[in-house]
């Protein structure tokens, strides 16, 4: 089983050209300002980092601001070899609490079987303060049932009320075809 799980995996991001499919790249950009704003570096957790190609455009926009770390849970042969990676679930991060400033999921969220654990570590493992950023497809979308790795439908609302539940602050969305969601992890005094 766990062999098909791979390649399913590997037939769906060659079907549909998984990558660096960051659509709302502004809305990062202004993310991580934002979050600079705070701090000279900020350390990034890229859950389901697939091939690490987030990794070029954060050097592009952010030269020598963003320290950054992926994970997957299969690690691929033409991977960026010059990055932090871990093979790891996003629901199970091996990482001590308050390490990242950032924790973003592109396109990856609705693929983790237990995505509100997966939230929950995304909480523990952030920084006071520290921002998750989230660009998934609305569970509306005909791609959101077509993937066959897509484990959940996801929709910006509900996943607002879900993080406000968790602890997370300052949520805010962008509803489209594929949402963006930001969050901040309150500042405690």
């Amino acid at each position: 089983m766990h062999n098909l799980k791979f390649r399913i995996l590997r037939e769906e991001g060659e079907r549909y050209g998984w990558g660096f499919i960051l659509i709302h790249k502004d809305k990062l950009r202004n993310f991580l300002n934002e979050l600079l704003r705070d701090r000279p570096k900020l350390k990034l957790l890229d859950i389901g980092a697939w091939k690490c190609m987030l990794k070029g455009w954060l050097d592009s926009e952010f030269p020598n601001r963003i320290e950054y770390v992926g994970i997957d849970v299969i690690d691929l042969e033409d991977r960026r070899k010059d990055v932090e990676f871990y093979v790891m679930s996003g629901d199970s991060l091996l990482f001590p609490p308050n390490t990242f400033d950032v924790v973003v999921y592109i396109e990856t969220l609705e693929h983790i079987p237990n995505y509100v654990r997966a939230l929950y570590e995304a909480y523990r493992v952030l920084k006071n303060g520290g921002g998750l950023f989230i660009q998934s497809v609305i569970c509306y979308d005909k791609n959101a049932l077509l993937d066959r790795t897509h484990l959940h439908v996801l929709h910006p609302v509900t996943l607002k009320r879900l993080l406000e539940w968790i602890g997370f602050t300052n949520i805010d969305y962008i509803e489209d075809n594929n949402f963006v969601v930001t969050a901040r992890k309150s500042v405690k005094p």
